[in-house]
């Protein structure tokens, strides 16, 4: 029928999908949807709780601070002096070695 104008316009809502809506008027159409992402009906999704906080750990026994005054003792190593002792005798003898030669 030409001359007849129509200003109706169609709204359709899911109801499987609560929040989607379509809008359609005159072959045009146009889709939104605006939720939760959940089926309607369907199980609520609600998250697990966090789990128990746990206890603290047990504590050491407290221990005296370290002095930085004093060093630590530190054991001595008896062989040194007599290392270089040897060492000295050995370059001592080298180098009369070279003088003599």
């Amino acid at each position: 029928k030409e001359g007849v104008v129509t200003y109706a316009v169609n709204v359709l809502q899911s109801l499987r999908w609560p929040g989607a809506v379509t809008v359609s008027q005159g072959g045009k159409f146009s889709n939104i949807y605006v939720g939760y992402g959940l089926k309607s009906g369907g199980d609520s999704f609600a998250p697990l709780g966090p789990p128990m906080v746990i206890d603290d750990p047990e504590g050491q026994d407290e221990q005296p601070e370290p002095n930085p005054l004093t060093a630590p003792e530190e054991p001595l190593e008896s062989d040194t002096d007599e290392e270089k002792k040897e060492d000295e005798e050995e370059e001592e003898a080298q180098i009369q070695y070279i003088l003599t030669w």
